[in-house]
């Protein structure tokens, strides 16, 4: 979704576009009680405004100086924003609904935060991505304009693609940062998955996606065993934020 970044949306999402800009909600006394509701609709309106690049109902929310920050760690500017919003590719089409907002009013700006449902259907292929955003407002008359916005992709578990269990046995046994290090990282079998961790009971299922492939459940890490010249699983590679960690193999087993 990139939410809201639009390069990235034109890539991931689809919504369903508003039916005429008149109806969606401008003018709010600033000084109202509680504009929860206000928020709740705005925010739906802008994520329902992307499919077809409607860029009108972003140029009247979005402060003239607002930053935006998108899941990639891409900053944009609201020029940029609004120069990148365009419909979605042939294909490409779908929904985001958001829910759990709540907004923290603090004298004249508000910070609101919300959870965005995503359902994606690209071509035959549906995909469904939760998103964590948070923005910030300043009060204008009598409306909000946002200053801030800033989006993260809440991770999930990807789904295992089936492999050969009985090629796992060269991948079981101990691996180690360092001959130094005091701990290992062990890699074992229980209830026909693999497994790896400190230990028995800390360990985490590695969800297969190809014989040398593994995601690591619960988190955001990829785990790469590798042979070495020999054709031994020699280490593990866990790709770890962006970085990549090696752990050699305690003892490798002999051709």
């Amino acid at each position: 979704m990139s939410a809201p970044g639009p390069r990235i949306r034109c890539r991931l999402m689809g919504v369903l576009a508003l039916s005429a800009a008149s109806q969606w909600p401008i003018a709010l006394p600033a000084d109202a009680p509680d504009p929860s509701e206000w928020f709740r609709s705005t925010t739906q309106a802008l994520m329902d405004a992307v499919t077809d690049g409607d860029k009108a109902v972003w140029e009247r929310v979005l402060d003239a100086d607002c930053i935006i920050t998108t899941e990639d760690g891409e900053f944009l500017r609201k020029a940029r924003f609004l120069e990148e919003l365009k419909p979605l590719p042939r294909g490409f089409s779908g929904k985001i609904a958001v829910r759990d907002l709540t907004v923290r009013q603090l004298g004249g700006a508000a910070v609101v935060h919300y959870w965005l449902d995503e359902l994606e259907q690209i071509f035959d292929q549906q995909l469904k991505t939760v998103y964590a955003e948070t923005d910030v407002y300043r009060r204008d008359g009598t409306s909000w304009r946002m200053v801030a916005m800033q989006v993260t992709v809440v991770p999930r578990d990807l789904a295992p693609i089936p492999q050969r269990s009985a090629d796992w046995q060269e991948l079981l046994g101990d691996y180690q940062y360092s001959p130094a290090a005091t701990s290992r990282y062990r890699v074992f079998r229980r209830d026909g998955a693999l497994y790896g961790g400190r230990d028995t009971k800390s360990a985490t299922r590695l969800i297969p996606l190809a014989p040398l492939v593994f995601f690591q459940q619960g988190s955001v890490h990829i785990m790469i065993f590798v042979r070495n010249d020999a054709g031994a699983i020699s280490e593990v590679r866990e790709l770890h934020k962006y970085n990549e960690v090696r752990m050699q193999r305690a003892a490798i087993p002999s051709s």
